[in-house]
């Protein structure tokens, strides 16, 4: 039998309101950590049920979100496709190739020379920066997008003009 509006086995529930029945109307402190114990161990049952309610869920989410990932998805390899076709890698891999030859024409230090172009190769690798700002969402991040908004306070909450 399970609880309607909890969606947790009733037995469960019952179990637990009289352990803490126990517990009110224990007479020995030994007997009320007893029954404390075993109600965590009813609540540890009942939050395992409920998170496997929830993988229940999953299923049906997925099928609400799969639609808009491929939408976001195609769009995004065929982006990179283009930014990485042979024709534009094989020009970007000249154009390092002529940076690191000009600094080293120049009289730079070889070793110096190879870092600054490691550092240009970054920089106009555009699919690189892309995928870096994509990351970021991923932990909650903008990248290197700023989003302006209100001057915020010490706390984080929104500055009041005087």
């Amino acid at each position: 039998m399970v609880d309607e509006k909890m969606g947790t086995p009733k037995k469960l529930e019952e179990l637990l309101d009289e352990l803490v029945e126990g517990i009110r109307n224990a007479k020995t402190e030994e007997e009320v950590e007893l029954l404390k114990k075993k109600a965590e161990i009813v609540e540890d049952l009942i939050q395992t049920y409920e998170g496997d309610k929830d993988l229940e869920k999953i299923p049906a989410i997925m099928d609400k979100v799969g639609d808009m990932i491929e939408d976001i998805l195609v769009p995004l390899k065929e982006l990179l496709n283009e930014l990485y076709s042979p024709e534009r890698v094989q020009a970007m891999g000249r154009s390092v190739a002529e940076f690191y030859k000009n600094l080293a024409e120049a009289g730079m230090d070889r070793g110096a020379a190879l870092e600054l172009t490691r550092e240009y190769m970054d920089s106009i690798n555009p699919g690189k920066k892309l995928m870096e700002i994509l990351a970021s969402f991923g932990k909650g991040g903008f990248g290197n997008i700023n989003i302006p908004g209100p001057p915020r306070g010490p706390g984080g909450d929104e500055r009041k003009e005087e």
